[in-house]
């Protein structure tokens, strides 16, 4: 069996190949809401990120994964840009079924995407969505999104949330632009 890569090596790939996404000013908003329990979106997108990556090497995927693509697709997996939990007369209240598309659209405006990407953030929700991922990087991503959410919202830590700054809607941010 080959040698297998420790957590340290799969965050600094992350943060390599993610860079460009992480460093978006866009992802301001994403640490500014929470996802699950305790968890903010933005770090709840950095662990789907190492989590998919850390199963394609566990699972010795190397040679039919685009590791680049795998990252970027689960780092922008959650990318809507608007915090569900708060109430706007009932427009989130489909947010499970509707923001992977959401997300898509938002990526799109600020990213080349591959068809690998589009097509794992847009269909990250199967099957709670009737679509499943077409590429193995999609299943990689909707699997971590699953495994993720899970302990997120069902850990003990969840009672303990820090106060998080006010995030700036994503159409204030466009309007400065």
């Amino acid at each position: 069996m080959g040698h297998l890569l420790t957590r340290t090596q799969i965050q600094r790939l992350v943060a390599k190949h993610g860079r460009e996404v992480i460093e978006h000013r866009h992802m301001q908003i994403e640490r500014c809401c929470y996802q699950h329990g305790n968890v903010t979106t933005f770090e709840h997108s950095v662990r789907v990120a190492c989590l998919a990556v850390w199963m394609a090497d566990r699972a010795h995927l190397w040679y039919r994964v685009d590791l680049k693509s795998l990252i970027r697709a689960a780092l922008l997996h959650d990318y809507f840009l608007y915090d569900w939990h708060d109430w706007d007369n009932g427009e989130h209240q489909w947010h499970g079924f509707t923001h992977g598309h959401a997300a898509l659209v938002n990526a799109l405006k600020d990213f080349k995407l591959n068809d690998i990407e589009r097509n794992s953030i847009e269909n990250h929700m199967f099957p709670m969505t009737p679509v499943p991922p077409r590429y193995i990087e999609g299943y990689l991503v909707t699997l971590a999104d699953k495994c993720s959410a899970t302990a997120e919202t069902f850990s003990f830590d969840r009672f303990n949330k820090r106060a998080l700054p006010a995030a700036k809607p994503y159409a204030e941010i466009e309007a400065r632009r």
